[in-house]
């Protein structure tokens, strides 16, 4: 999408993109090597066909794309399916294949480029601390408010965080309205940020950090563990983003006062 809107204020100061990369962790640093040689760090999206019909007043639109990085072979294959109603609720469907000869995802999803004003973040899942696949002992599943600075860790070395696991829903708010995203077969992980993650991979150190102007909320199907790799083993496959196929539903309700 390049556009959303509601009541017609503009909700994407960006278009909103697919989402595989994420500032390498700590332990991240063994790993990230092969992440960057397979070009998770400089992916484009490529569309081969689209097809539009209206389907009982809902609005579908039908892609079928890839993912790769330029003069590199492709990772992902998508199928994807967004339904747009007539009260302005969008239903996406997408359908990933993943090229098996390449390492495991950083993480999967989409990433929204979000008005500045939307600062208030209310969410059903793992809080209030930050919680990943294999990082949410410390957290608890409920409802929680907080704000998008306060979601930032501010580690000494910039690097992925504010992740929150297993949510059934998010809602960023602003005072003339916000958007609303929900789960669909099953929960996901989103992060809201005054810092993309292209900021976050630069910088060496926490006072280097620059916000982009924007909140950036990140939608994720799921993100790869954190692991011990810094001084332990790899991360264990089963917290790994390396199904061969899988499909990320959600649905986005943006609103307005």
């Amino acid at each position: 999408f390049d556009d959303l809107t509601a009541e017609n204020r503009s909700l994407l100061q960006k278009p909103m993109t697919y989402n595989l990369w994420r500032a390498p962790t700590d332990n991240d640093r063994n790993v990230v090597n092969q992440w960057r040689e397979a070009g998770y760090d400089r992916t484009i999206a490529r569309a081969y066909r689209t097809q539009t019909a209206q389907e009982n007043g809902t609005v579908v639109i039908r892609t079928t794309l890839s993912i790769g990085a330029m003069y590199l072979q492709r990772l992902l294959d998508l199928e994807t399916e967004w339904r747009v109603d007539a009260a302005g609720q969008i239903t996406c469907a997408i359908q990933v294949h993943k090229n098996p000869r390449l390492p495991f995802l950083p993480r999967f999803g989409v990433r929204l480029f979000l008005p500045r004003e939307l600062q208030r973040v209310s969410y059903f899942g793992y809080g209030p601390y930050e919680s990943y696949v294999d990082k949410h002992r410390a957290s608890w599943l409920g409802r929680f408010e907080s704000t998008v600075e306060a979601q930032h860790e501010d580690y000494i070395k910039p690097q992925e965080n504010g992740s929150h696991w297993g949510c059934e829903w998010v809602c960023l708010d602003g005072p003339s309205g916000g958007l609303k995203a929900f789960a669909v077969t099953e929960p996901f992980s989103f992060n809201a940020s005054p810092y993309t993650q292209e900021t976050l991979t630069a910088c060496g150190h926490n006072y280097e950090l620059e916000p982009c102007g924007d909140t950036v909320l990140c939608l994720d199907y799921r993100q790869s563990g954190i692991g011990s790799n810094s001084c332990g083993p790899e991360l264990m496959e089963k917290y790994r983003l390396d199904e061969p196929q899988f499909t990320f539903r959600f649905v986005l309700c943006p609103f307005s006062r």
